[in-house]
């Protein structure tokens, strides 16, 4: 009897299991913004067996993704949407809020001082899902945001909600590299608004993820600083590598790749973002390191590494550029491949050091050529005119 029991015991709850699984599964994410991010954030959602809607207020782009003739430089993002059956995009944001799980990926650019975020289109996101009054649904920002935003606005924003959470959970990715960087994470980062919220968040990254990342649960407002914290730290581990560098460079017989790379054995360091180079740039690292200084001065804390790390970058190209001139050359710089970081797929020249370093030496008279994609070419010349040269190549 006591076997039988058991074993009834057993079979309830693996129909117990087994229901709860499917579902979960049976779910449908709603993903509100499917810019870059937000289409492939959507698309590999789809890929793990989740019904997804996405919302946009862009009407042309969204029939090109139904019709699926959109097409992105993103490695692997026009691949997945015409492999996905079950993903739709769409303008109602009705539409979109029958869903059960919403995830925010609007964008949310720097402000004019570089030091915080524009919240704006998140907020008019929230409040556009008030005014509806959803119930019972699990909201997950996915856009970074500045520290303290969840707590003192995004609560406030939702607050007709009833029994609606509100969750953080920014991805760490590089553009170039989107797909693999959301089904390979080191770690996955839930700002958890509930237990049952971050349940559900770990149990779809469990099926999204081709790896086993570590899952980080934790409040809204640690995940929000551990976002900038993390980029920081890179950002300070490049800077350092740069310095290193720029002292090698000024000491005879010294290899800075020599250096660098004994450095990097140790495992307290590790070698990843240790190598030399050109400055950091791109869209996310300056802006988070910027941010979270500006955070810490907010807290009373002076924030000594961010602001020398910022510093230290701007230098370490303000050195490149010395170097350069103190050459004195006769014909051409050339500068191919001027993205924001080396063989990035995507014409992004956001704050990229080499393009700043180029720009330099055109403003002191030098003959600069660039060699670069037509895409990147067009980003450069919209940016910068006609104070340089130009070389198209195929990629």
């Amino acid at each position: 009897m006591i076997r039988i029991a058991n074993r009834y015991s057993l079979i309830i709850f693996l129909f117990i299991s087994f229901s709860t699984l499917v579902a979960h599964i049976s779910e449908t994410i709603c993903v509100i913004g499917i810019g870059r991010l937000g289409l492939a954030t959507a698309l590999c959602f789809e890929k793990a067996g989740y019904k997804v809607i996405g919302v946009d207020i862009n009407a042309a782009y969204v029939e090109a993704i139904n019709g699926k003739t959109f097409s992105s430089p993103e490695p692997g993002l026009s691949d997945l949407l015409l492999q996905s059956r079950n993903f739709k995009a769409t303008c109602s944001l009705d539409e979109g809020l029958a869903a059960d799980i919403y995830y925010i990926m609007v964008d949310t650019p720097s402000t004019p001082s570089k030091e915080a975020y524009d919240h704006n289109k998140l907020s008019k996101v929230l409040m556009a899902i008030n005014k509806r009054k959803v119930q019972n649904k699990h909201i997950v920002i996915g856009c970074t945001v500045f520290p303290g935003y969840i707590a003192n606005i995004g609560r406030f924003l939702i607050s007709d909600c009833s029994n609606t959470t509100l969750s953080y959970n920014p991805e760490f990715i590089a553009q170039g590299n989107i797909i693999r960087g959301l089904q390979n994470p080191d770690f996955v980062l839930i700002g958890q608004g509930s237990q049952e919220a971050g349940d559900r968040l770990e149990q779809l990254y469990q099926r999204m993820c081709v790896n086993k990342p570590h899952m980080c649960r934790m409040s809204p407002e640690s995940a929000e600083i551990t976002k900038l914290a993390n980029n920081c730290f890179v950002t300070t581990k490049v800077t350092y590598a740069n310095m290193i560098a720029d002292i090698a460079d000024n000491t005879p017989a010294a290899d800075k790749v020599a250096i660098l790379e004994a450095v990097g054995l140790d495992r307290r360091i590790g070698s990843l973002c240790l190598k030399p180079g050109y400055g950091f740039g791109g869209p996310c690292w300056p802006r988070d390191n910027r941010a979270l200084g500006s955070y810490a001065r907010q807290c009373g804390v002076e924030p000594l590494i961010p602001d020398a790390t910022d510093a230290s970058n701007k230098l370490h190209t303000q050195y490149m550029v010395e170097k350069l001139l103190a050459e004195d050359r006769r014909g051409e710089y050339i500068f191919e491949g001027v993205t924001y970081k080396d063989n990035c797929p995507v014409p992004i020249i956001e704050e990229s050091q080499k393009l700043a370093v180029a720009a330099a030496l055109a403003r002191q008279g030098k003959q600069v050529r660039i060699v670069d994609t037509p895409a990147v070419i067009a980003e450069v010349k919209a940016a910068f005119g006609n104070i340089f040269e130009y070389t198209t190549i195929t990629a």
